[in-house]
C-alpha cells in the first residue's frame, strides 16, 4: 500500500472514530407499541399489573410506565386522560375503550395500527383483536384517548361500518338458521333479553350474575321490597342495583358467604339449576338421570334433576351435564323460554 493510500485510510478511520454513526431512537409511540407486543401470552389476572398476569387497565399501565408515563389505575381512569380522538383518526399507542357487560368504559386497549389493538382479554390473555371485529369488538366500541401527541401521518382508515337497525327481537349476529333464533326472538320481542347498539345479540357471550338477575327481574316483573340484599361489591350506583335487590328480595339467588354478590363473575349451568328451580319451582323429578360428573352428594343434584326432568334443559351426549361450564347468551335464551 502506497503512503498516499495509507494516509488517506488512515484519516477514514480517525474521522469515523471522532464522529461515530448515532442509531436512530425509536419514537415514544413506537416504544409503547413494542412494550405491548413484548407481553402477548402473558395470562389474564384480575387485578393484575405486572407480567405474572394483567387485567386490561393495568396492562395498560404497564406499558405506559415502561416509557415514563403514569395512568390512572381504571379503565374509568384512563377514559378521562389525554385528549379525544375519534375513530377515524386512531394513531399507534392511542387507547382504545370499549363498553362491554356495563355502561361506560369496561375494557380498554393499545391501538397498534391497521385496526388491531393489544389488549388484556379474560380467556386469551395478552393478545391482538381487531377494533371493528363486527361480532364483538365493532359493536362494543365506545370512545379513544390519545395519550401520546407525536406527529404521524394518519392512517388510511377503512370506511366505518353502519348496520342497519332492526325490529325487536332480530340481530345481524343471529341468522334465520342459528339453533336458538326462535327463542331468542321470542324473547327479544317481550323486552326480556335485549340486543346491544346496531342489534347485535351477541349470542356466545357468556352471562354474568348481574345480567341474570336484570333478565330475571323483567321475566317476573320483579321489584325489590326489603332490600336484604347489602352486598360489599355493589351499591345504588351501580347500573343493575335494583334488579339485583329484586331477585335477593325474591330468594332466587344472592351473595357469597363474604357478603359479595360478584356481578360480573359467570353464570354457570349449576347456577341456571340452582335459580330455575327457586324461581320457577320445578318439581321433583320422577326418575333421577345418572349424570356421570354429578354425583348425589353434590349440593346441587336435587335441582340439577329438577331442571332436566322439567325439559328445560338435558345433559350431553356423553351423559353429562357439566354444571361447571358457563352459560352463554344463547343458552340462557333457550333456557328461560322454555321455562315460561
Amino acid at each position: 500500500m502506497s503512503r498516499k493510500i495509507l494516509s488517506v485510510f488512515l484519516g477514514a478511520i480517525l474521522i469515523l472514530t471522532m464522529f461515530p454513526f448515532e442509531k436512530a431512537e425509536a419514537s415514544t409511540v413506537d416504544r409503547i407499541v413494542s412494550h405491548a407486543r413484548d407481553q402477548l401470552g402473558v395470562p389474564y389476572q384480575w387485578g393484575g399489573t405486572t407480567p405474572r398476569g394483567f387485567d386490561c387497565s393495568g396492562f395498560i399501565g404497564y406499558v405506559y410506565r415502561q416509557v415514563g408515563i403514569d395512568l390512572p389505575r381504571t379503565a374509568n381512569g384512563q377514559y378521562s386522560a389525554g385528549t379525544a380522538v375519534s375513530r377515524s383518526n386512531l394513531q399507534k399507542g392511542d387507547l382504545v375503550f370499549f363498553e362491554t357487560y356495563k355502561p361506560g368504559p369496561s375494557h380498554s386497549g393499545i391501538y397498534i395500527g391497521n385496526d388491531q389493538f393489544v389488549h388484556a382479554s379474560s380467556s386469551r390473555g395478552i393478545s391482538i383483536s381487531k377494533v371493528s371485529d363486527p361480532y364483538y369488538w365493532g359493536p362494543r366500541y365506545l370512545g379513544a384517548r390519545r395519550i401520546v401527541n407525536e406527529q404521524e401521518a394518519p392512517e388510511v382508515k377503512q370506511q366505518e361500518v353502519v348496520y342497519e337497525a332492526l325490529p325487536a327481537g332480530q340481530y345481524h349476529d343471529v341468522s334465520s338458521s342459528f339453533w336458538a333464533r326462535k327463542e331468542i326472538q321470542a324473547l327479544g320481542e317481550q323486552g326480556i333479553i335485549n340486543g346491544y347498539d346496531q342489534r347485535f345479540f351477541r349470542p356466545n357471550d357468556n352471562v354474568t350474575r348481574a345480567q341474570v338477575a336484570v333478565i330475571l327481574a323483567r321475566a317476573f316483573d320483579l321489584k325489590p321490597t326489603s332490600y336484604s340484599g347489602n352486598f360489599n361489591d355493589i351499591n345504588e350506583n351501580f347500573h343493575a342495583y335494583e334488579e339485583v335487590q329484586a331477585v335477593a328480595d325474591a330468594g332466587f339467588f344472592g351473595g357469597d358467604a363474604n357478603g359479595n354478590f360478584r356481578p360480573n363473575d359467570p353464570f354457570t349451568r349449576e347456577h341456571i339449576a340452582l335459580v330455575f328451580a327457586k324461581a320457577f319451582e320445578l318439581a321433583e323429578a320422577s326418575e333421577a338421570i345418572p349424570f356421570k360428573d354429578v354425583d348425589p352428594s353434590r349440593s346441587s343434584y336435587d335441582a340439577i334433576q329438577r331442571l332436566a326432568a322439567s325439559g328445560i334443559t338435558g345433559g350431553y351426549n356423553d351423559n353429562t351435564y357439566r354444571p361447571g361450564n358457563t352459560t352463554t347468551r344463547a343458552q340462557l335464551a333457550v333456557f328461560l323460554y322454555r321455562a315460561l
